[in-house]
């Protein structure tokens, strides 16, 4: 299987970590784009930042991304299937509450501990996550109706 690693704008070092130990010995073939972070995986390619990351996703089996809304919700309206791995490094929480959705709406699977990570890409393999169904914000023309009214 070809895993395509995300962390959007950023840093997510001990993912990159646990990654670097599970690759060294997977089956499975993976490629990193790290952000700004500062470790380098020895084990799969990677690289910091590109505009457009559209083909890594493509030619990805599956995605393993942060808890980032629009890194799950460009991969879900792309019908990928995904591990959301809640970021640890980071100081608040916020990434908590979509992490959460997607996991009680079986719409990916969710890693809470990056020790549990291999076992969760392991049954990546033959998950089937619920279709999702984005719902389009209609409410624009209202709320400029309501500003300059």
């Amino acid at each position: 299987m070809k895993l395509f690693v995300t962390v959007g704008n950023t840093r997510f070092d001990s993912l990159f970590r646990a990654l670097d130990k599970i690759a060294a010995t997977s089956k499975h073939e993976f490629i990193g784009q790290i952000a700004d972070g500062s470790y380098i995986p020895d084990n799969f390619p990677s690289f910091t930042f590109h505009n457009d990351i559209s083909a890594h996703i493509k030619e990805a089996d599956a995605v393993i991304c942060h808890a980032g809304a629009g890194s799950i919700f460009r991969l879900l309206e792309n019908e990928k299937k995904i591990i959301v791995v809640f970021n640890t490094d980071r100081v608040d929480e916020h990434q908590r509450d979509i992490a959460s959705f997607v996991e009680s709406e079986s719409l990916a699977l969710t890693c809470w501990k990056l020790a549990h990570l291999e076992e969760l890409i392991e049954q990546l393999v033959s998950f089937t996550p619920n279709k999702y169904y984005k719902d389009d914000f209609h409410k624009v023309d209202n709320i400029i109706d309501c500003l300059f009214s």
